[in-house]
This record gives C-alpha cells, sequence and structure tokens, in this order.
C-alpha cells in the first residue's frame, strides 16, 4: 500500500469538490469518507503523483479495482475505463434527471459503467433519492 502525505490528500479532496469523479456522489451523501483512487494502479506501474490520483466513493473504488479497462458491452473491443483527470466526465456520461439513471455516451462511458456498476438498482434509488432534495449532482 502506498503512502499519500496529507497534504496530497487534501488536494485531490479539494480539487473534487468533495465528489466521486465516477459517480458524482458527494462525500457528505455516504456514510463513509470516499477514498484516493490510482486511476492507473500501482501494480500497473501506476504513480502517486496528482495527475495519477481522484477522489472516489467506496463502491466505486471497490468495484474498479486494479482494473484499467474492459471490453465494450456493445462491440467487444477491449476498451481503457475512463479517466478522470483526463477526461471529461459530462463527454462520456450524462445523467437521466428523472430516473438517476448515468447514461453512457462513449465506449469509455459504458465499460466505466460496467465496471463500476454505476446503474444497479440501489445506485440508482440513491441517486434518485437525492436528486429529490437538491443534493446530487
Amino acid at each position: 500500500m502506498s503512502y499519500l502525505s496529507d497534504e496530497v490528500r487534501k488536494i485531490v479532496h479539494d480539487r473534487a469538490q468533495g465528489k466521486c469523479k465516477y459517480c458524482l456522489l458527494s462525500e457528505n451523501d455516504t456514510p463513509r469518507s470516499h477514498t484516493i483512487d490510482h486511476i492507473i494502479p500501482r501494480q500497473h506501474r501506476g504513480g502517486d503523483g496528482l495527475e495519477n490520483l481522484a477522489l472516489c466513493c467506496s463502491w466505486c473504488n471497490r468495484n474498479k479495482g486494479p482494473n484499467l479497462a474492459s471490453l465494450d458491452p456493445e462491440t467487444d473491443k477491449l476498451t481503457a475505463l475512463f479517466n478522470p483527470r483526463s477526461h471529461q466526465w459530462s463527454e462520456h456520461f450524462q445523467l437521466d434527471q428523472a430516473t438517476g439513471w448515468i447514461q453512457s455516451l462513449t465506449p469509455e462511458g459504458r465499460v466505466t459503467a460496467f465496471i463500476l456498476k454505476l446503474n444497479e438498482a440501489e445506485r440508482i434509488d440513491e441517486r434518485s433519492s437525492l436528486m429529490k432534495v437538491w443534493r446530487y449532482p
């Protein structure tokens, strides 16, 4: 396990404004603190530099694990996951305001939604409930 200084953790947290960079869930709306994700995991030679670190909720972090890519559910082509440091969320995903469903707009979005299980019933219910009280995204 790598050691990240309190200063680095604060920078990553503040940069993300306390929201998971994958699902956009605020740390204020979850019982567990968000964690620091190595976008490219250390086991794949990802470093501890700020460009490789993103704030991540425990759900997304647990599901992402050491994954870098997956097979696109539509094309079966190997596709890299969404990179929250180099990609714009709105170019890869769109939130359905009526249902809380996160629609994937790109192959990277599709593989990320699949691997992170962004649209599991529990996650949709959570987003929908938060949207009703103006706390999501």
